[in-house]
């Protein structure tokens, strides 16, 4: 349960602490909404199976579209006549590089990844929310070792290349991938190592030649830094295998962060029972900040602030839905409210408020809820 009274707030500063030509032409810069229409400067193709879009950013977006090192892009696509939404990691430096860049790995029976691959194309627009995310370079002094398996690399390289371009920290990276021809980013890493062969250390693991990345692999990664940041990335089963081992090697979980690309292994969406789904019948109202302005929406029992939003056709962020992204954080300004999972958020950050939407059940009684401008 979460608990506030009102109080100023504010989110945390960037500076400190994811069919066809898309969408048309842009017409002006629009910045009421959450989506924001970016051109397409160019494409990458990185590997056989990865590539890369880089976008402009136009000035008067510029503060908006700032971010940290390891956050990631929300985008809506229409694909086929439905709108799909994807996150995607950022993979460039925001001290060092002035373009956003994403990377994309095709999945086999992805329609957006296969799209994106097939069609988008540089001159295109895409609908981009502004960064958000909390699997970022944390400002302090100690060694940044980080796991990347396969895509999981995106905000891997983005947080190394940033602690190496704004730190003296000495980073490690263990890549695991299947196979040499699989790795993302390796003549980019390989000049990375060449520029400061004192601090970066890149250990590449093929599946084809090592194995999968197991206990030991993690263990030998590490040796005696047990006092590092540790920061991970890829498939559900490297990661759970790098936590695992980082705990029982002896490492701070307030040291070790994760990000998921997907449901954590062996999750089970939360169901909800939703009591009423007629008017008037069990009916409650919630109060929902979003861009600045105030609406009092209807709320039946059972239903998340996400769920009631969307009903009442507000366009609030969101992605996974599932509780582990943090696009749909908010602040709880007023009330009570009931996470179902929570993949995501910090005890400090469940302590001033901030809940995930997708999560969040409101208790009865008044609930306030207010969005990040």
């Amino acid at each position: 349960m979460l608990s506030v009274p009102p109080e100023p707030w504010r989110f945390p500063d960037v500076s400190e602490s994811k069919e066809e030509q898309a969408l048309g032409e842009i017409a002006g810069v629009d910045l009421s909404g959450p989506y924001h229409s970016l051109r397409v400067a160019r494409v990458i193709d990185e590997t056989r199976d990865a590539r890369s879009i880089v976008l402009e950013i136009p000035d008067p977006l510029r503060d908006l579209f700032a971010y940290r090192a390891g956050q990631f892009l929300t985008f809506r696509f229409e694909v086929a006549g439905e709108k799909l939404v994807r996150c995607y990691s950022l993979a460039s430096c925001p001290a060092s590089e002035s373009e956003h860049k994403v990377t994309i790995k095709r999945i086999a029976d992805g329609r957006v990844s296969n799209w994106i691959h097939e069609a988008l194309a540089a001159g295109h627009y895409v609908e981009v929310m502004r960064p958000a995310g909390l699997f970022t370079l944390r400002n302090r002094d100690r060694a940044v070792v980080l796991f990347g398996g396969g895509s999981g690399i995106t905000p891997c390289i983005s947080i190394l290349k940033t602690a190496l371009a704004t730190t003296d920290r000495k980073v490690r990276l263990l890549y695991a991938n299947r196979d040499e021809e699989s790795v993302i980013f390796r003549d980019e890493l390989r000049n990375l190592e060449e520029r400061y062969p004192e601090r970066l250390s890149v250990v590449h693991r093929y599946d084809v030649v090592h194995g999968f990345a197991d206990e030991a692999a993690v263990r030998e990664h590490v040796g005696a830094d047990l006092d590092a940041d540790f920061y991970v990335c890829g498939p559900a089963g490297f990661m759970d295998v790098v936590e695992r081992t980082l705990l029982a090697s002896g490492v701070s979980r307030e040291h070790v962060f994760i990000e998921r690309f997907g449901s954590p292994a062996g999750a089970k969406k939360p169901e909800v029972e939703v009591r009423s789904t007629t008017p008037g019948a069990g009916e409650s109202r919630i109060e929902i900040v979003l861009g600045g302005k105030t609406h009092e929406i209807p709320w039946l029992a059972g239903e998340t602030v996400l769920a009631a939003a969307k009903r009442a056709g507000l366009e609030p962020p969101f992605a996974c839905e599932e509780g582990y992204c943090g696009c749909c954080m908010a602040k709880l300004v007023e009330g009570a409210v009931d996470l179902q999972s929570n993949d995501c958020l910090d005890r400090s950050q469940l302590a001033e408020g901030w809940i995930l939407t997708c999560q969040g059940v409101p208790r009865e009684g008044r609930v306030r809820v207010r969005y990040p401008d």
